[in-house]
């Protein structure tokens, strides 16, 4: 347990907050208790292993995912990585189950980042994700997003910076906290798809299907459900032929050519753009009258109602649905 330093007392929960090491550094590694490494031959994988709550995003499952790409990158024999999740979806994006009180943050260190206020207006929250994003775009080798089932919020961040995506035709991208929440978290969205594809698909928050990715850039490539695994891995193994050092060069040499246009830059912006955005009046940090009134609107069902009521408010609010009739749970979060 951590202790505070003014009191002395336990505080928290203890991690491992582990700094990738360089080659043959011997370093203290964390518990990989939410991602699963596996390494067969030249495909490293990292496995999203939370089927139950649809692989969601918290602040130490990203941390983890960084840990484990670096821990590939360092692995000679790895020549490709393979992101994937257990179950029915790849990922539901930012874990947005309310906390009660006593329980951990989900979305973020427990303490916050630097300063409660500060961190707010400096938007440290998406400053996280982007560093780990920017850790997968600039890693030596290949990193291969293998999506299937819903893909929607940051878990399209997460692919979106990965080199390729390989999505299953009945996959579900999409953009949800647009209707509410986010102008667009890191504006990855237009250097993908184009100016016009992208306003109309942050506009209208309408998901797109594996095919449709596709059709619009998104996807590298579409297959039915049943070959989706089978697919990534011949592609991956396709790959990992060519030599890491003639590899990595290529992969510098086509990223370097957006970061010229100024692709790090107006990702940067498109932070700044959220700190306003979440400002607004009935924005995520608005501030509520005395007698309650104003602030987000969809976090206080969320507290009142509970997470699925919310959910089915914005739905019904905003016109489009991310759920059918057949899915037993919400495919954004979990309803446990």
């Amino acid at each position: 347990m951590s202790s505070d330093p003014k009191e002395g007392k336990p505080r928290g929960h203890r991690m491992v907050k582990w700094s990738p090491p360089y080659r043959r550094e011997t370093v203290e590694e964390p518990e990989f208790d939410l991602v699963e490494i596996e390494r067969d031959g030249a495909v490293g994988r990292i496995i999203l292993n939370t089927p139950e709550k649809r692989n969601p995003l918290g602040y130490e499952r990203l941390l983890q995912i960084e840990m484990a790409a670096k821990l590939l990158e360092l692995d000679e024999e790895v020549r490709v990585i393979i992101i994937k999740g257990q179950g029915p979806s790849f990922s539901a994006g930012y874990d947005i189950t309310p906390v009660k009180k006593g329980e951990r943050q989900r979305n973020m260190p427990s303490g916050g980042y630097i300063h409660p206020e500060r961190d707010r207006l400096w938007q440290s929250y998406d400053l996280e994700h982007a560093r780990v994003y920017w850790t997968l775009f600039d890693l030596q080798k290949p990193v291969i997003a293998q999506i299937h089932g819903a893909c929607l919020a940051g878990a399209t961040e997460l692919a979106g910076f990965c080199d390729l995506r390989v999505v299953a035709d009945d996959a579900q991208i999409g953009w949800p906290v647009g209707r509410n929440w986010s102008p667009g978290n890191l504006q990855y969205i237009p250097w993908l798809i184009g100016m016009t594809r992208a306003k109309h698909y942050m506009f209208t928050c309408e998901p797109m299907s594996g095919r449709e990715a596709h059709e619009a850039h998104w996807a590298s490539e579409t297959v039915p459900p049943e070959r989706l695994e089978e697919r990534t891995e011949e592609l991956a193994r396709q790959i990992a032929l060519t030599p890491t050092d003639l590899i990595m060069l290529t992969k510098r040499s086509i990223n370097r050519q957006f970061e010229v246009m100024g692709m790090r830059t107006g990702i940067a912006s498109s932070v700044d753009l959220l700190a306003l955005s979440s400002f607004r009046e009935g924005g995520l940090y608005a501030r509520r009258s005395k007698d309650g009134r104003g602030g987000d609107e969809f976090l206080e069902r969320s507290h009142r109602d509970g997470l699925k009521a919310a959910l089915e408010w914005r739905e019904e609010t905003f016109g489009n649905r991310y759920r059918s009739d057949r899915d037993t749970r919400d495919p954004e979060v979990d309803e446990s």
